[in-house]
Formats: C-alpha cells, sequence, structure tokens
C-alpha cells in the first residue's frame, strides 16, 4: 500500500516525500494458537522456603564460587548454610570458608550436594517456593549443563541440568524483560504415579515455585530496584553490606556479605509477601505474578473475568484483522522540534481509564462476546454532525464503538511509514492521500474532521455492541481497602481504580515524610494496575521467533484467507481483546486532537504531546497572562467530561509551571521552557534571575542501557546542582548535566555545539550492561567457548561490559579473529561487539 505522508519532515531514502510506502498492523492466528483454558485452582506451594544467592569469580565466565542459602517452615529458620564449587576455590579460600561455617554453626557442603540434597528435595519433593534476587543469574551458576528450551511457551528460552542423574528434571528460563522471567521445572522421566492408579489418574508434572524477589518487587512497587534500594524502601531490618572485595581472596568478612545478602532477600521476600497478601487475591499466587500487568491480571481472575477468547471463540480471523489495521497505539509526536519556546505542560488524569470510564468499556470486559453490524449510513451521518460542542458531552463518547473503512483524501490519520531513511516503521499523524481503503477507528476520523473541518468518505461502518453480562463475578478491594470496593456487576473498575489513587494522591499532600515514599509507590502501583487493565493486557502478544520461515494464513477483509511468509508468530495473552485495545488509543487520540484544536482555536500552539500529555506553547506576541488564561480555558473545557468524584481536573497543569520553594513546587506560576529533540526527547527548564536553565522535568529516553560515566559525587561543579531530586526531574545526574548544558547551549544560540569536554569519563568509551539473556546473544560467544570446559565458558544470564565501536574505526576489522561472530550470522558490513568483564 502507498500513500502520501506530506508532514514527515524528511522522505524515507529511495522515496519521493509525496510516495511513501505505509504498513498495516495485520492479525495473522498462531499455527497452533493456545485458546485461553477455563480457570481451575492452581498448585500451590508447600510452607516450605528455600532462599539462596551465589558468589562468583569476576572474570566473563561468572563461574560459581560459593553460596549461602536458608532453608525455612513459614517465617521459621531450620537450616542455613554455605555451598561451594571446588574447583573454583584455592585451599586457603576453602579453609576460610570451613572456619567461618564453624563459627557460626552453618552447614557447609559441595555444590554438587547442595543441589541434591537441599535444591531438589525442597522445590520438587516438598514443593518448596525458591528465592533468590535477579533469580535465573543465580539459578544458571548451579547448572552444569544447558540448551535450548524447545517447546511452548519455554521457546526462546534456555533449558539447565542441574544432576548427572537422567531422572531430575531440568529447569527452562525464559527471560520475558528486564524485570521478569518464566521460571519452571521440566517433567522428569522417573514416573511419579504408582503403577496401581495408572489406569485411573496421573499425578501432575511438579513445576515448581520460583519467586524472583527482583520481579515481585517491581510488580508492587512499580521500582525497578537493586537489593540494596529494595531493602532500604521497604524498610526491612537488614540491609545490604556494601563491599570491594569481589573476585579476591576469601575473608571472613566477604562471606559475611553474602551470608547477609541471603538474609536480606528472604526479609525482602517475607515483605512483599506481606503486601500481596494484602491484595487478597487468593486465585493467584505470587510466583504467577511476573509484572504489573500480571496484577492485572490476577484482579480480573479474581472478579472470575472469563478471557475475550474463551468466551466468545469464535470470533472471525478476518475481524480481527480489520481490527488489528485500526490499531496505531498512543500519540508521541514533537511539534516544535529544535525550538526554544515557553510552554504550559499539561496531562491528563489516567487517560486510558477515563476514556475506558466515557466509553463504557467496563461492561465489554464482563461481557460474553461482542457482536457487529453495518451502519455505514449512520456513522457517515454522525461523523457529518459532529462537532466540538457534541465533544463535550458524555453521552457522545458511547457512541465511538465503531470501525471504519475509509478512502483517505488529504485527511490527518496515524500512518506507519519509514521516516528520514529509518529502516524502521514509525507512526506519525500525517496528511494522507491513499489508493486503497484503511481501516480506523470512528474517534481517528472525528480527529480528523477536527483538523481539515472535512468529514472522511465512509466506505463502510461496523459498529460493535457487547452481548450480555459474563455469570459468576464477584466484587474486590482494591489493594485489599473496604472503602474500595468494586462488584464487576455493578460498579466501573476503571473509575473505582482511578478514584482510590487520587485519594492516595490527596494522602501525599499532608502526610510525613517518613510516608511519602511509600505512598507515593501505592498510588503509581496503582495508577499501573488501572493502565494494565485498561489498555496493557488487551493487546498482550507473545512473540515466538522461528528457526526458519514458515507460512501462515492472513484473513482478507472479505473473510477470504491467503498465505504468507513469517519468520515469527505471535501467541495472543490471555486476556488479548484488540477492539479494546484500538478504542481506547483511538478515544486517546482524540482527547488530544482536541485539546490541539482547542489551543489552535485560541491563537496558541503545541510544542510537542506524549500519549496524556501536551504542551501548548505561547506565541511571542502573547502576553504571559493571556497565554495563562487561553490554557486555563481549554482545561476548563474538559471539566464537563470529568466522571470521577473528587478527583481534580480531568486536564491539569503539571508541577513543572509553578515555581520552586525549597524543592517542591508552590502556588505561583512561573514561566516554562521547552527544548525538544525529538518525541520522547526533551528537557522542560525555568529560567533564574541571572539567564542559566533550572531544570524540571527531562527525558532519558534513549539512554538508560549506557552505564553511567560517573556518579553524583564525581559531577562537576560547574553545573549547579538540581534545584529538585532527581527521580522527579526524572533522570540521573550525570543525564541531567547533559541536557543542561544542551539547554545552556541553546539558550546561548549554538544548539549544535553543547559544551561536554568537563563531564568526567566523556572521553572514554560509550559503555553498557550486556547480558545473553536468550540463545541469539549468548550465539555470540559460541568462538569464544571452543575449547573451554563447561564451568570456563560465558553462560547464559552471564553480564559483561559492551562498548559501542565506530565504523571508521573498523573499516578492515574482518582480519581479527577474535571478533568475527557465528558464520551463520555474519556479514561483512557488521562491525564487531568489544565486550569487557562486568565492572
Amino acid at each position: 500500500m502507498t500513500g502520501r505522508a506530506e508532514e514527515a519532515a524528511t522522505p524515507a531514502r529511495g522515496w519521493p516525500l509525496d510516495h511513501l510506502p505505509v504498513a498495516i498492523r495485520a492479525y495473522v492466528p498462531p499455527a497452533k494458537a493456545e485458546a485461553p483454558r477455563k480457570w481451575r485452582p492452581p498448585p500451590q506451594p508447600s510452607e516450605w522456603v528455600l532462599v539462596f544467592d551465589t558468589e562468583t569469580t569476576i572474570d566473563p565466565s561468572q563461574r560459581l564460587r560459593f553460596g549461602s542459602f536458608q532453608w525455612r517452615c513459614g517465617d521459621q529458620l531450620e537450616r542455613s548454610g554455605l555451598f561451594y564449587d571446588p574447583t573454583a576455590l584455592t585451599v586457603r579460600d576453602r579453609r576460610t570458608l570451613e572456619r567461618y561455617a564453624r563459627a557460626h554453626d552453618l552447614e557447609l557442603m559441595m555444590a554438587e550436594t547442595f543441589v541434591e540434597t537441599v535444591f531438589f528435595k525442597l522445590g520438587c519433593e516438598l514443593r518448596a517456593t525458591i528465592v533468590g534476587f535477579n533469580l535465573p543469574f543465580d539459578l544458571s551458576r548451579l547448572a552444569i549443563d544447558h540448551g535450548p528450551a524447545r517447546r511452548r511457551p519455554m521457546r526462546g528460552g534456555f533449558s539447565f541440568q542441574f544432576s548427572a542423574h537422567r531422572w531430575r528434571p531440568r529447569i527452562q528460563v525464559k527471560h520475558l524483560s528486564r524485570r521478569a522471567s518464566l521460571m519452571r521445572f521440566t517433567v522428569p522421566l522417573r514416573q511419579r504415579t504408582p503403577r496401581g492408579m495408572r489406569k485411573h489418574s496421573k499425578a501432575p508434572a511438579r513445576r515448581g515455585f520460583f519467586v524472583d524477589v527482583k520481579t515481585i518487587g517491581a510488580a508492587l512497587t512499580s521500582r525497578s530496584d537493586a537489593l540494596t534500594s529494595l531493602a532500604e524502601f521497604l524498610k526491612v531490618p537488614s540491609r545490604k553490606i556494601a563491599t570491594n572485595e569481589h573476585g579476591g581472596r576469601l575473608t571472613p568478612d566477604y562471606i559475611a556479605y553474602a551470608v547477609n545478602d541471603t538474609q536480606v532477600t528472604w526479609e525482602c521476600f517475607a515483605e512483599l509477601a506481606r503486601r500481596y497478601e494484602q491484595h487478597r487475591l487468593t486465585r493467584t499466587p505470587i510466583h504467577r505474578v511476573l509484572s504489573e500487568a500480571g496484577l492485572g491480571k490476577a484482579y480480573l481472575t479474581e472478579m472470575g473475568v472469563q478471557p475475550w477468547r474463551l468466551v466468545q471463540s469464535d470470533f472471525p480471523p478476518w475481524l480481527i484483522d480489520i481490527i488489528m489495521q485500526s490499531y496505531f497505539g498512543g500519540r508521541s509526536e514533537v511539534h516544535l522540534r529544535r525550538m526554544l519556546c515557553q510552554v504550559a505542560y499539561c496531562d491528563f488524569l489516567a487517560m486510558y481509564p477515563t476514556v475506558c470510564v466515557l466509553m463504557g468499556l467496563w461492561r465489554w470486559v464482563t461481557a460474553t462476546g461482542t457482536t457487529w453490524q453495518d451502519a455505514t449510513g449512520e456513522t457517515q451521518s454522525l461523523l457529518d454532525r459532529i462537532s466540538l460542542t457534541a465533544l463535550k458531552r458524555c453521552a457522545t463518547w458511547r457512541n465511538l464503538m465503531t470501525l471504519v473503512q475509509i478512502l483517505p483524501e488529504d485527511d490527518v490519520l496515524p500512518v506507519r511509514v519509514q521516516y528520514a531513511g529509518d529502516r524502521q516503521y514509525t507512526i506519525g499523524l500525517n496528511h494522507l492521500t491513499s489508493d486503497q481503503p484503511r481501516w480506523y477507528t470512528l474517534a481517528d476520523c472525528i480527529n480528523s474532521k477536527l483538523r481539515t473541518g472535512r468529514s472522511p468518505k465512509i466506505l463502510k461502518a461496523l459498529t460493535f455492541v457487547p452481548r450480555e453480562r459474563q455469570q459468576g463475578l464477584k466484587p474486590v478491594d482494591i489493594a485489599g481497602d473496604p472503602a474500595f470496593h468494586v462488584d464487576p456487576r455493578r460498579d466501573d473498575f476503571f473509575k473505582r481504580a482511578v478514584e482510590f489513587r487520587t485519594g492516595i494522591k490527596r494522602q501525599l499532600k499532608t502526610c510525613p515524610p517518613e510516608q511519602r515514599e511509600v505512598l507515593d509507590s501505592q498510588q503509581l502501583a496503582t495508577k499501573i494496575l488501572a493502565n494494565s487493565i485498561s489498555y496493557g493486557i488487551s493487546l498482550e502478544m507473545n512473540v515466538e521467533e522461528l528457526s526458519k520461515p514458515a507460512t501462515a494464513l492472513r484473513y482478507s477483509d472479505d473473510g477470504g484467507p491467503f498465505p504468507i511468509s513469517v519468520d515469527q508468530y505471535e501467541q495472543p495473552g490471555r486476556y488479548f481483546h484488540p477492539l479494546l485495545a484500538t478504542l481506547v488509543t483511538g478515544a486517546a487520540r482524540l482527547m488530544l486532537g482536541i485539546a490541539e484544536s482547542l489551543a489552535v482555536g485560541a491563537g496558541l500552539d503545541w510544542a510537542f504531546c506524549d500519549t496524556d500529555s501536551m504542551a501548548f506553547a505561547k506565541p511571542s506576541v502573547m502576553s504571559d497572562d493571556e497565554f495563562y488564561r487561553h490554557v486555563e480555558r481549554i482545561l476548563t473545557w474538559f471539566e464537563q467530561l470529568n466522571p470521577y468524584e473528587g478527583a481534580g481536573h480531568l486536564l491539569k497543569l503539571e508541577e513543572a509551571n509553578f515555581a520552586l520553594r525549597d524543592g517542591k513546587a508552590s502556588d505561583e506560576l512561573r514561566p516554562l521552557f521547552l527544548w525538544a529533540i525529538s518525541a520522547k526527547r526533551y528537557a522542560l527548564f525555568n529560567i533564574d534571575e541571572t539567564g542559566w536553565p533550572i531544570i524540571r522535568k527531562a527525558s532519558a529516553h534513549g539512554l538508560g542501557h549506557l552505564i553511567a560515566p560517573y556518579g553524583e559525587d564525581d559531577a562537576p561543579e560547574t553545573i549547579p546542582a538540581p534545584a529538585m531530586p532527581l527521580k522527579d526531574i526524572g533522570v540521573e545526574r550525570w543525564q541531567y548535566d547533559v541536557w543542561y548544558r544542551i539547554v545552556e547551549a541553546a539558550l546561548a544560540g549554538n544548539p549544535n555545539q553543547p559544551p561536554l569536554a568537563d563531564l568526567p569519563g566523556f572521553d572514554k568509551p560509550a559503555a553498557s550492561r550486556y547480558a545473553a539473556t536468550m540463545p541469539d546473544l549468548l550465539a555470540w560467544f559460541d568462538r569464544y567457548n571452543e575449547d573451554k570446559d563447561y564451568p570456563s565458558t560465558v553462560r547464559p544470564f552471564n553480564f559483561l561490559t559492551a562498548f559501542q565501536p565506530v565504523r571508521p574505526l573498523f573499516s578492515g576489522w574482518e582480519t581479527i579473529e577474535d571478533a568475527t561472530p557465528p558464520k551463520r550470522t555474519r556479514k561483512r558490513d557488521a562491525l564487531p561487539r568489544p565486550i569487557a568483564p562486568y565492572n
């Protein structure tokens, strides 16, 4: 399909600006689609818990040296000890370990003995919960071999061998994100069902119960913590001990450090388990919650909400394809790029849950499915008469449950194109003319009319209506608080969740300082809970890479399938419901479109927007007072749509617009300025009396993969310290310093020459942490691992320091043998990937 993208700043390489290829999102059912199953009580762990931690060498192999463990029954400590790899310790180190164990009444055993008599006994026979921090790494230290996991749902992960006994199960680990992994035992070769019972029943396979404290901590607190910061945040009795003895000769202090790590891990797990119990999600054990979205799924499961694909399994694939074509996600754009401008930075209250409430989508979540009908005439009539006045009425939003097929003729619509020679397709709002019909949400067509003044010509429209409500739904209390009781048969969960969060935010304004961090984490966790149920989980697609291209079927608009070649499959998640996803994001884009139209109508401009926020730009000829009066009118316009009780403004000025007093925002407006480089890369700042910037908010987008070149203690004295906490600005100290220099250069009229020479470490190679979390990533070490015994190889979940090479320096790198990638992936124009042991 081709179209015209007139607002793209630069055309894709090889294509004129008025003739860019446009990509559409399609739906290709997996060859063996796994339909959701009806809920069944999941297996529960016993009261036993095994907590362990490992210490390793600091060379690339990161092989096990020793570790510590605790064997618990409930909160009661039953056994504790140390285990070690005798081949990785010197005689002196081993004697030090023995003396420490005797002095502190700890068991001491070799790692092989620990695996057989402790790990498998607890994990397999006693159904214990196996607990660690960054557990995949610690598990892989105990393995004696590994291979790729080949069967769903673990394909794309690793399968670890722990024992020489073939009847022992392996452990499969599949990396999902930097916060979470799937972990389970394989089905062992030994038959667990007694011979006399095999004709009548079969003992279920024991997959184990694995809890990564890092994962459950992120899911419940919405924070990405190391063990040190998590212990401090949870205020557990013990704290992680600092040390610089990694990889050196064993000392009693270093062994104490390792033993303490296990204790801190246990205390964090116990506190997180207590917090999870407060949610009263009895149908979902804690080991099944792998993210904030997982917490959202647990709430739906607790309420008895059945997945859409289960209650309406006969929904036609061709209609899902139409729905997916209309999906474009959130809108994120920069409009005034590299232009110094004064702005009013505004944010919508809970954008996705709010449009769910306005459209009544909770009724769809709890329905037994959806019906659809042709509504071409009615939809064209609605579009022709729609106006900003009509959109101010809540009833109008209930009529947006429609997808339309149009033939774009200079309409302003979201499209996927390759901008500026980028090989990746990016979504942007463009003037589009196409020679082929396109499917969009009705909300997108209304947004186009607001921009152009013309209604897109509708060829066909499908309106959707929910079926009857599901049976068996039951109430829950959000976060276990009876004051926020939700009965899914009559209450709107989205509305109640937002009101619960705003109640916490009100407490934040008056609470003692020692409670602020916990309450702030609670409100953020509730925000993500509401967002995950309102949008995130409805478009969950688990990508499965194929070893070679395969043929799959895609369904056309008329229902006819035709074959296409694919190199991956997308397995829908349990609560996959793409109609909700496209309706929600389309309505959110319309919200931003209304704000844009109101601004333009008031003589203002806009500088950038990002999913649920927009920065209105002040014209140079307009006074500050007049500018803020126009902004206030825009904010007031949305008040009639506010569905919440006591939740404040629906569209509000963010704290960055108000002057700072003692590091906190006051009630006094102060001119706020913007320097934006691209979508999600910007800095908002005030200017002090001497003309220097005071950064209020900055983006770390695109920098998070880099290791900080220096810490706060090494920050240059030539840059003023932040006027507010860095976490409120949204960056680390070195990122703050980079933005300060960029803004400083922009204010001086030299935006292309920010002075960075005095920033420590900027004369050294940029480095990032590399982790071998997937077989394809580990394959880069095939040559390095040749002829090495298994403990000396780079193994799964090893982490190293990686560097970004510069092409001119490596024009003839093919002659460097150690830098050559595997033959099956080698390309002459590829660059080497230098790595070093992690530091």
